[in-house]
């Protein structure tokens, strides 16, 4: 187990920046660390919305706000996890760390990061991010669709977001009907718009340097984006999978746990994991939502010197 942790600590540096720091000091610095940037993220998003006017936030732009205010519930409960819970109500003070419910968070952090930077930081231009949302929203719409045994209610929304689709699909038509590509290409994109599944994953253009035509058009899953969302080609994914899943591994791995600092171990790797994950979306923000970048600048200088340090490490 030492050399899985050392594997994933190794590939992201954090030894070189904690030579001389026990377990728990590190433990400690990454946590505050982390705070810190989930504070940045919370003032982010909220005085980005207060200068701008309800009139002036376009759907997408509302969207990625919204994420941005998942992503800070999801690491505020990492952090309050971090502190352990209480298995014995008879003992107060006996708190263990539950890393395979931390782990889940960190993979639901993961996908919610993943899905942000593919549709705001990796289309170079609106039309190419306006797919690429549209395919996203209809994956999740696509939930609700063909289910059996539900409320009429239930029925009722499904029936009107079956509309929803189809005039996402439609719009999807409309924009690459006038996009430089072959007539091939674009009958691939109709059709991944057109699928039924719900299954989420990330989208890539693929351009001629010469002149920008859209030479293709690609997937690819949530294990492929580690190394631009975690600045590591370590399976990082699939680490995330085989613990947050009941399989026999993950109970194997729990019972050995509390033996010679595993679970905090884990707990320094999950938190190290959180603020690169939500360095990176603060950066995205910045980057690519309209008038975030005057927002960024008027942080406390605490919260963006972390926030760009973490992103660089």
């Amino acid at each position: 187990m030492r050399g899985v942790l050392s594997f994933f600590i190794d590939n992201m540096d954090t030894e070189k920046i904690f030579e001389n720091i026990g377990i728990d000091g590190q433990i400690a610095i990454m946590r505050n660390g982390l705070g810190t940037v989930c504070d940045g993220l919370f003032h982010l998003f909220y005085n980005w919305h207060r200068s701008k006017g309800k009139n002036d936030i376009s759907e997408s732009d509302a969207i990625a706000q919204c994420i941005l205010q998942i992503i800070v519930c999801k690491i505020r409960s990492l952090l309050d996890m971090s502190n352990g819970i209480n298995v014995r109500p008879e003992k107060d003070t006996i708190r263990i760390l539950d890393i395979p419910s931390l782990i889940s968070v960190l993979r639901s952090l993961y996908e919610m990061a993943f899905v942000f930077h593919n549709i705001y930081a990796e289309q170079e231009t609106k039309e190419e991010r306006d797919i690429v949302l549209y395919i996203w929203k209809i994956r999740g719409l696509n939930n609700r669709q063909n289910m059996s045994i539900v409320p009429l209610a239930f029925k009722e929304k499904a029936e009107n977001e079956k509309k929803q689709i189809e005039d996402l699909k439609n719009r999807i038509i409309s924009i690459v009907t006038n996009l430089d590509m072959s007539d091939e290409i674009r009958k691939q994109l109709i059709n991944v718009a057109s699928m039924k599944t719900v299954e989420i994953k990330g989208y890539r253009f693929r351009k001629d340097s010469e002149n920008n035509r859209i030479m293709a058009f690609e997937d690819y899953r949530y294990e492929e984006g580690a190394e631009v969302l975690l600045r590591t080609d370590a399976p990082t994914y699939r680490f995330l999978s085989i613990h947050g899943h009941p399989s026999y591994l993950g109970v194997l791995q729990f019972g050995q746990l509390f033996h010679s600092d595993t679970d905090k171990g884990f707990l320094r790797t999950i938190l190290t994991c959180a603020c690169k994950l939500s360095s990176t979306i603060a950066i995205d923000f910045r980057e690519h939502i309209d008038g975030a970048d005057d927002v960024f600048s008027q942080l406390n200088e605490k919260e963006k010197e972390i926030i760009i340090t973490l992103h660089n490490s």
